[in-house]
């Protein structure tokens, strides 16, 4: 169950630049089109979560767990994804330009048209 509802994390990304939202469960939250730019996510649940459209350039999801999530059409540009699990997860058309993906278990992804992503 997640701890914030989409409600509170609008709300936190309305008045914080660069979000610490580290730890915090958003597991099966609709998220889509928020702008997460430079948020701090590290070892966050985001499991299940509809991230599509979102905008995270810069931000850090260091060990989170995002098995499941939909990223389509996301901005990743530049975000730190080491050690995230991303199995599962729906990247279509998602930009990954310079995306940190060392040790991300991307078993499963889909990523079809994904920018960035070396196959």
């Amino acid at each position: 169950m997640a701890d914030l509802t989409r409600t509170d994390v609008v709300k936190i990304l309305a008045v914080t630049e660069h979000a610490r939202l580290a730890g915090v469960d958003l597991s099966g939250l609709d998220l889509h089109g928020l702008n997460f730019a430079g948020a701090d996510l590290i070892r966050a649940n985001l499991s299940g979560a509809n991230m599509s459209n979102t905008y995270m350039r810069g931000a850090s999801l260091e060990g989170a767990n995002l098995e499941g999530v939909t990223l389509v059409g996301a901005n990743l540009k530049e975000v730190n994804l080491k050690g995230a699990n991303l199995r599962g997860a729906d990247l279509t058309n998602a930009n990954m330009t310079d995306t940190n993906l060392y040790q991300t278990d991307l078993k499963g992804a889909k990523t079809t048209d994904t920018v960035g992503f070396a196959r």
